[in-house]
């Protein structure tokens, strides 16, 4: 096959000899290595693009009672109603895949030394190594088909199918009942949502393709990390409005690429020209008219900004502020980036996990900013474990996901003294992001820098909701791994004195031998932007994530110049922490607290590892 011919068939050829090598060696290895055995074993045999034979093992079939739905354990559940058998409900049907192989492959690539070392994978690579065949997703297809769902298709990793379906359809099919409830969480707060019951059931040769069924619980509603102060009134029009920039001395932008070594990386040229960067957004539209009057009054020019709309269509207006945070702070710091905004209509776990399933597909941004989350309580096994699996894809190939740790401290916004970590942040290739209150004098020279907490001073519920979130999941399916060592780490608190209790009312132990949050932390207190015409002051782990993603879109840049790895996932922050040579990539905050967990020396529950240095971190990553 000629260059041209793979081309057209939409392979991306490298583009030296030595790319194209280690090309050739990652497929060979994939082969050797990570699927050994004849035929007989059920490996499956297809030819790549480049014509290099991969033996892909084939998924071992999962068994019949496996559960493919479920449901998050709710207490003080109250009586259910029947929801109408005409109402349509969208699914996700999540495939078999090589979750296992995959991991493998996912831990050599971030391991120094490793041949698979830095050597991300395409789309199509995962898929065609990892993904079920076509006649198991054309046998899952067919079944649902034929019991009168409608098919709206499937991610093009073939990850999961989409359809969609009356409930009488559903309950029918799958051998359940959908019940509606309604949740008084507060005096005057409540929410409804709709749960599975019965014993769910799939035929055993459906059942043994599908991983898990997810849309059928509706509890986990994932929320912004932010908290809005309005600094000044509302501007009429956009003439004058700059004089109130930084107004009580709420961080500007040019005070932020300060602190963080944004400054150091524009005077080598690095402020993300040919990068672009996502952000996802759940129904969160933004104004152009706020983003415009910032921009303009940071100093900088506005983005290129696309929008995506992923599921559905978000009707136009100013949003709740999240959007317009997200953009004002990624798009200033890394000033010629492309920004694209992946937009859909619910905060819903299948709506976020369509977004990442789109992100990992179109593979086009290195890095995500995700400004949103929920208590992993909230979620069921299932719908955790589907946020994973895009999350370990995504690591695959090389993006950056940056997700706000939380604005509630240690603890949920629902439960007195009840510790929670959220979702997606817990998940292990999410780089967790923390808050801090940064301070800067009249000269832009950070002074001081402390943990972001301004709890009410019960130690017991968020009620303010102002700190940054951290602490340990209770999630047995995400043990801590091997990567997450280091001073500090080891640390233990015990909740039993102050009866600071997990989901399961035992008290909390920390460490657990399950996955510790945040991994790293930046500003997330009195930051201005503009929004729905005002000048605001954000708090929030939602405005430490995009300053993240700003800056390692930047080093990525540079990373790309030099024809080295991206920065890539959470194992790379460690591995940094941990070898900085005669760097300082990280400011280690050791003052503070979230409520229960204190800002320490080394990592720490409440900040990882600390706030950027940017510049730093981009030699540590050219000097290895």
């Amino acid at each position: 096959m000629s260059s041209s011919d793979l081309f057209r068939a939409g392979v991306s050829l490298p583009r030296h000899r030595g790319a194209f090598l280690a090309s050739l060696l990652l497929m060979l290895l994939l082969s050797a290595c990570l699927f050994p055995g004849p035929d007989s074993t059920g490996a499956v045999r297809r030819a790549t693009p480049t014509g290099t034979t991969v033996a892909r093992q084939a998924p071992p079939l999962l068994p019949g009672n496996h559960p493919i739905v479920d449901r998050p354990v709710i207490h003080n559940l109250p009586p259910g109603q029947a929801l109408p058998q005409d109402l349509v409900l969208p699914l996700t049907i999540n495939l078999l895949y090589n979750d296992t192989a995959l991991e493998r492959t996912l831990t050599q690539i971030y391991t120094p030394g490793s041949p698979l070392y830095g050597q991300y994978l395409t789309p199509q690579q995962i898929r065609q190594a990892f993904g079920p065949s076509e006649d198991q997703i054309q046998s899952v297809r067919q079944w649902f088909s034929s019991q009168g769902y409608r098919i709206l298709g499937i991610d093009s990793l073939a990850t999961s199918l989409r359809v969609e379906a009356s409930v009488a359809t559903i309950e029918h099919s799958l051998h359940l009942q959908l019940q509606q409830y309604i949740y008084q969480q507060a005096a005057q707060l409540s929410q409804k949502f709709y749960l599975p019951t019965g014993q769910p059931s799939l035929p055993a040769h459906i059942a043994s393709l599908v991983q898990s069924i997810i849309g059928l619980s509706t509890f986990g509603i994932f929320q912004p990390e932010k908290r809005f102060q309005p600094l000044v009134p509302r501007v009429t029009s956009s003439s004058g409005s700059c004089s109130k920039y930084g107004a009580k001395q709420a961080l500007t932008r040019a005070q932020l690429a300060t602190a963080y070594q944004f400054d150091q990386l524009y005077q080598r040229g690095l402020q993300g020209q040919g990068m672009s960067i996502g952000i996802l957004e759940l129904n969160e539209p933004f104004d152009p008219h706020d983003v415009a009057t910032y921009f303009a009054c940071a100093g900088v020019q506005s983005p290129s900004i696309e929008v995506e709309n992923v599921v559905g269509k978000v009707a136009p207006g100013p949003g709740e502020g999240e959007a317009a945070l997200d953009i004002e702070l990624a798009g200033s710091l890394a000033p010629q980036a492309h920004l694209v905004i992946y937009q859909a209509q619910e905060a819903s776990v299948q709506d976020m996990l369509a977004i990442f399933q789109r992100v990992a597909a179109e593979n086009r941004v290195t890095v995500l900013s995700v400004s949103y989350g929920a208590p992993e309580s909230a979620l069921s096994d299932n719908e955790q474990l589907s946020l994973a699996r895009a999350l370990r894809i995504l690591a695959t190939e090389g993006i950056s996901v940056l997700v706000s740790s939380g604005d509630c401290g240690a603890f949920s916004q629902r439960v007195p003294n009840l510790a929670l970590v959220e979702m997606p942040s817990a998940i292990p290739y999410a780089i967790s992001v923390g808050g801090t209150i940064l301070q800067m004098n009249a000269h832009n020279v950070r002074t001081a820098e402390k943990a972001w907490g301004r709890m009410d001073g019960s130690g017991s519920i968020c009620q303010n909701d102002w700190g940054s979130g951290g602490g340990v999941t209770q999630s047995s399916f995400f043990k801590r791994p091997s990567w997450q060592v280091g001073p500090g780490l080891n640390s233990h608190y015990d909740g039993t004195a102050g009866m600071i209790l997990t989901p399961d009312l035992t008290p909390v132990q920390a460490p657990n031998g399950l996955r510790q949050v945040p991994d790293v932390a930046a500003a997330a207190d009195n930051i201005a932007i503009f929004w729905n015409g005002r000048w605001v002051r954000v708090g929030g782990t939602s405005a430490a994530a995009p300053i993240w993603a700003a800056g390692l879109a930047l080093l990525d840049q540079s990373l790309r110049q030099q024809h080295k790895p991206l920065f890539g996932s959470t194992p790379t922050t460690y591995r940094l922490a941990n070898h900085p040579g005669s760097f300082h990539p990280f400011n280690d905050i050791v003052s503070g607290d979230n409520g229960f967990y204190r800002a320490t020396s080394g990592w720490d529950y409440v900040t990882g590892w600390g706030s950027p240095n940017f510049f730093s971190l981009l030699q540590c990553l050219l000097s290895a």
